[in-house]
């Protein structure tokens, strides 16, 4: 007895045969009917429609024998998958592939055979309808061309059955689409291939407070906020024609004139030709997002009394600054100012008092320095102030001098009149130190120096002593 190969594309014929769902299935009255009338053309006693699996030839519908299935190895249609044609044995007892198997020797003790195969619209073979006798015989063409006819019903009811159950599940697939689409809490808009809008959704209406029927067949560009330039477009445009995506953050206007952040993904759908068919959007107001970060950013870097930077911003700015005077070969200067006589002020006034001297003496200490220097508030009643790209000790001199003289002037505190001073220390890079450390601290040192013998101190470093200048 012999065994059939394996079809070359069998892992793919066993795919398409489960797609199908017809293995271990309830009998079906159409395909009983099929197998009935394939014995009463052929008059064979037996007639099955067999199906092949990994294992086993299974039927879906038998007539003539009582049997469910068989082992692959013996079943006769495992040869005729292997054949377009029909597999026609006239006489098994004289085909060496079946004389002696046990098929033939014992239990139906097939003589004739002929099987067609179920061949899918692929090209693949599920099985065979085929026509068994006990006796060596032949079937008349006729007959045999009417066993074809009904193996290819046999298949075009099944078809018929596969194409209702892809329809019925792509109609699902769309009723469920239009169910997320409508109830989805991002924003999604789809547009045509020329960019015009097709459809959005409620939450598209609620962000933007552009209904349906006043977006439709419009542009997109109805919501720019002006805030990003043509190159910026320019770029989104060069993503999607090239890579068919892009994503990002950008600011749109609603209808009611509100600027709204959104981060914004955006996938271009094609043709089967590879042509642009539509664009599909999807989009989240990140608004208050974008507000509490910035509100935490600005809490962990700014002076909230003042709004000045705080001691951690101005480390960074410091840092930076030196890696630029570095880069440049370049200078800056750093000043270390103290408010003298402001604790006799917040004990005798009160801390409201002392707070409203903080935020007015920052005012007038930023309105000593250029936009490009950067004031800061490290604590209590000490501030900073970064000069970069000094050209000399005196420009920087001037901006203390400037810093003195406004400190000096009388200070109204809801009524009360106060006179204070400051004493500021100064130190330059790279001169006086080379990293942001050793820089702040000579500045605080030169500081404590204008303290104790005038209002302002330079940190010289050729004898690493303070000196306090005339």
């Amino acid at each position: 007895m012999k065994i059939a190969p394996l079809p070359e594309n069998e892992t793919e014929r066993i795919n398409e045969l489960k797609k199908y769902n017809i293995l271990d299935t309830e009998p079906e009255e159409i395909f009983d009917s099929m197998v009935q009338l394939a014995t009463y053309i052929c008059q064979t006693p037996i007639a099955a429609i067999s199906l092949i699996d990994e294992h086993r030839q299974w039927f879906k519908a038998i007539v003539g024998i009582d049997a469910s299935e068989t082992p692959r190895d013996v079943a006769f249609c495992a040869h005729a998958i292997l054949q377009d044609e029909p597999m026609v044995i006239p006489d098994a007892l004289l085909d060496e592939r079946f004389f002696d198997n046990p098929l033939v020797t014992s239990g139906p003790e097939i003589r004739y055979y002929a099987g067609i195969p179920l061949v899918t619209p692929g090209g693949l073979h599920l099985g065979t309808l085929c026509v068994i006798d006990t006796v060596a015989r032949e079937l008349p063409k006729e007959q045999l061309d009417a066993v074809k006819t009904l193996a290819d019903s046999v298949m075009a009811h099944l078809d018929l059955r596969l194409s209702h159950k892809e329809i019925r599940k792509y109609v699902d697939e769309l009723q469920l689409s239009a169910t997320i689409f409508e109830s989805a809490t991002e924003n999604i808009a789809v547009t045509d291939k020329n960019n015009c809008f097709i459809t959005v959704n409620p939450s598209f209406v609620e962000t933007t407070g552009y209904t349906l029927a006043e977006v439709v067949g419009k542009n997109p560009s109805l919501l720019r906020s002006g805030k990003q330039d043509q190159e910026f477009y320019e770029k989104m445009w060069n993503a999607l024609n090239s890579v068919g995506y892009w994503e990002g953050e950008l600011w749109n206007k609603r209808k009611n004139g509100d600027i709204y952040a959104e981060w914004l993904s955006i996938k271009v759908i094609f043709n089967e030709d590879g042509s642009t068919r539509m664009y599909l959007a999807i989009f989240s107001d990140v608004t208050e997002k974008k507000q509490a970060d910035e509100l935490i950013w600005k809490q962990a870097n700014y002076d909230l009394l003042t709004n000045l930077p705080n001691r951690r911003l101005f480390s960074d700015r410091l840092e930076h600054e030196i890696k630029i005077a570095h880069r440049t070969n370049g200078s800056l200067a750093l000043l270390f100012i103290d408010l003298d006589l402001f604790k006799q002020v917040n004990d005798t006034l009160g801390h409201e008092a002392g707070d409203l001297l903080l935020i007015k003496a920052a005012k007038r200490i930023n309105e000593s320095v250029r936009e490009s220097d950067t004031v800061a508030r490290m604590g209590g009643d000490e501030f900073t102030a970064i000069l970069p790209q000094i050209e000399s000790p005196e420009d920087a001199n001037q901006v203390v001098a400037t810093i003195i003289e406004k400190m000096a002037q009388p200070f109204d505190l809801n009524g009360h009149i106060v006179t204070i001073s400051a004493s500021v220390g100064l130190a330059f890079y790279p001169k006086d130190a080379t990293n942001s450390k050793e820089l702040l601290q000579n500045a605080d040192k030169a500081m404590y120096v204008a303290k104790r013998k005038g209002r302002f101190a330079s940190y010289q470093e050729k004898d690493n002593t303070p000196d306090t200048l005339k």
